[in-house]
């Protein structure tokens, strides 16, 4: 995802030595993320080594300070100055003052790429559709026709307009994957 790495181009690489883990980050892991409680230190230690740093001071509650770190749907709280992971749970819904801004960005690309694949197609269609009047004319003026000139001429345009309409149809499918791409990228954000 380029947002992760637009807020943090060091996303993935802020801890490559040891990392504890507090017994609460573990409990949180079995309850939040289904994970055995043997396994729930590594479970961590292997979220916090690809996430992104989020904010360098946060505070708790009680007013204790740490850092915050995501990946995935999973917000990490950590010690501000150790590389000791004080709690995690997942973060299914943001904060409303970054999801509506967000969620408007999104529903006008999503419009965006509706509109632009509707007139795209119409377009496209509009154009098949001559081309299939032209070469109902060429066919009847070669079917009629008593030249061979005249057919072999014939012939080779219904030729073209067979290659053009072929062309048309891998061109409607291009417009519709631009916008199945950008609705499947939606998923990110959503």
């Amino acid at each position: 995802m380029a947002v992760v790495h637009d807020i943090d181009p060091k996303a993935g690489t802020h801890f490559v030595g040891k990392i504890f883990v507090k017994p609460h980050a573990c409990d949180r892991a079995v309850e939040h993320f289904g994970v055995e409680r043997s396994r729930a230190p590594m479970y961590v230690m292997d979220i916090l080594r690809k996430a992104s740093l989020v904010s360098n001071h946060v505070v708790d509650e009680e007013g204790n300070p740490g850092r915050t770190f995501s990946y995935r749907s999973t917000t990490l709280i950590v010690h501000p100055t150790e590389d000791t992971v004080i709690t995690l749970y997942p973060q299914h819904q943001a904060h409303e003052s970054v999801r509506n801004p967000i969620e408007r960005i999104i529903l006008r690309a999503v419009k965006a790429a509706e509109r632009k694949e509707k007139r795209e197609v119409k377009r496209l269609n509009i154009r098949k559709a001559e081309l299939m009047l032209e070469r109902a004319q060429v066919e009847l003026r070669r079917v009629k026709s008593e030249s061979s000139r005249i057919v072999v001429e014939m012939t080779s345009r219904i030729n073209e307009i067979d290659s053009e309409l072929k062309a048309l149809e891998r061109e409607i499918l291009l417009v519709q994957r631009e916008k199945t791409n950008i609705m499947k990228s939606v998923a990110a954000y959503v």
